[in-house]
């Protein structure tokens, strides 16, 4: 779903440039805008209820289908928006509401689609919860009562698509702000204004996430007692200073757990209901320590170095092609041909940098989580008194991820743009057991990743002033 958001943002942000790349009206692109959300939530309906109808039927393959067609539908919702996006609809909404405005309305769509698909889940995640009613008390676990459709989309629109997309709309509209005073001030410095915006912006975010967030999503601080203890003192021993320990109250649903905050003052780690009622201690441990192995490794600033240096790198390689193939076309082409071939080598580059981007983002972002599952591995060892990896800690980190799978009804095999599929971490995990876990492959190739981006970020810098100054 992450990704599918970040293309249908792409293509929102784009619109002005596709408008009229098809030969569909405006009200062809109202349509096609309509389509995203509408299409997921009727055909989201039937699949939640035939989902239904196969557990009634003792068929474990319904909810199977069901959590599939999810992850396909956004995919379906990114298809209309770009529709919309290259019919005359941008057109006609420029003069009233702007590029601004129409890029609104079309991220709107897909965030309503995303909705849709909450509102749709509620349905079998409430068939799953009386179906595991028995196995819960049973196991003497705790029961949480199903929250209504309404507050189920509530808390799932505030964990999975505002803390996503703040992110990345926080930077964008603090760079359009500084680019309009700019404009208004002093205008031959639009461009470096819109820079220094966008950078204050997610600087501003970063500060405020760990103080936001808290009140955003209800935590709760996690009480004094053993778990409060043993997870404190993992920390104390990785020589990691976290200001808090949340509980993230979920209802039950969902089984997850993040870090976050830059500065020791500000640090905190939050982990959801489920995964402290329903996982054994060895598990909460093992994901207390990969929470811990991203602030270890330094992955939440490297991150933002990654992502300026997937784009840029992107950026490299997709221009110089798009200008080769552009100036081939134009060569014998007239004026009125030469400036449309220009606007689609332009539209293609872009386009090629998105694309080259994310791939980049998504290789770099999974050996990060690799490497703080490593570190879990290696912390719970060393705790040990072992120089080499254990059987007891990779077992727990492994245990930690099925637990995460099981909980949150994902299958191991399903693979993941950011994460890594289960099975693709599990695999790796085992492969540690008995091996010197001082300094391993993965740490050597996320330093090569770091030290690469920053390295691809410096030298875009660089031509961006030497440009400035000929210029």
């Amino acid at each position: 779903m992450q990704l599918a958001l970040i293309v249908q943002l792409s293509v929102a942000l784009l619109a002005g440039e596709l408008a009229g790349a098809l030969p569909i009206p405006a009200w062809g692109g109202v349509l096609a805008a309509l389509a995203a959300p509408l299409a997921t939530a009727a055909v989201g309906a039937w699949r939640a209820a035939q989902a239904c109808r196969r557990m009634d039927a003792r068929d474990p393959r319904g909810p199977d289908a069901f959590f599939r067609f999810l992850t396909r539908a956004p995919w379906i919702s990114t298809m209309w928006i770009a529709l919309a996006a290259c019919s005359e609809l941008p057109i006609a909404l420029e003069p009233s509401i702007g590029h601004a405005g129409t890029a609104a309305i079309l991220v709107s769509a897909g965030v309503l689609a995303t909705l849709a698909g909450y509102a749709n889940a509620w349905t079998v995640e409430r068939r799953l919860r009386e179906a595991g009613l028995m196995r819960a008390l049973d196991a003497s676990r705790p029961v949480q009562a199903m929250p209504s459709r309404g507050v189920f989309v509530l808390a799932q629109a505030r964990s999975g698509v505002l803390l996503f997309l703040a992110p990345l709309l926080v930077p964008l509209a603090a760079g359009a702000g500084a680019r309009q005073l700019a404009a208004a001030y002093a205008p031959e410095e639009v461009d470096l204004a819109q820079v220094v915006g966008a950078v204050g912006g997610a600087a501003i975010l970063f500060l405020a996430v760990p103080l936001v967030v808290p009140f955003l999503l209800g935590l709760r601080r996690l009480e004094a007692g053993e778990i409060r203890a043993d997870l404190e003192a993992l920390a104390r021993d990785a020589r990691v200073p976290v200001r808090e320990i949340w509980i993230w109250p979920t209802g039950g649903l969902v089984a997850n757990a993040a870090v976050m905050g830059l500065f020791p003052g500000l640090r905190c780690v939050m982990l959801s209901d489920c995964l402290l009622e329903c996982m054994p201690r060895e598990h909460i441990r093992a994901v207390m320590a990969h929470e811990i192995g991203h602030v270890a490794r330094r992955h939440l600033p490297w991150l933002v170095v990654v992502i300026l240096g997937c784009w840029s790198l992107a950026g490299f390689v997709a221009t110089p092609v798009a200008e080769t193939a552009a100036g081939a076309l134009v060569a014998d082409a007239d004026a009125r041909e030469a400036d449309a071939v220009i606007d689609a080598a332009i539209l293609l580059r872009d386009a090629a940098v998105l694309a080259l981007g994310l791939l980049a983002f998504g290789y770099a972002s999974r050996r990060f989580e690799r490497q703080a599952d490593s570190y879990a591995v290696q912390l719970l060892s060393a705790r040990e008194g072992s120089a080499d990896a254990t059987r007891p800690a990779v077992d727990a980190m492994v245990g930690a991820l099925g637990s995460v799978a099981l909980l949150n009804h994902v299958p191991p095999d399903r693979p993941s743009w950011r994460h890594g599929s289960i099975r693709w971490r599990q695999e790796y995990l085992l492969g540690l057991a008995g091996a010197p876990h001082a300094r391993l492959p993965i740490d050597r190739l996320v330093d090569l990743l770091k030290w690469g981006a920053l390295a691809v970020v410096a030298v875009s810098f660089a031509l961006d002033a030497i440009s400035l100054g000929a210029a």
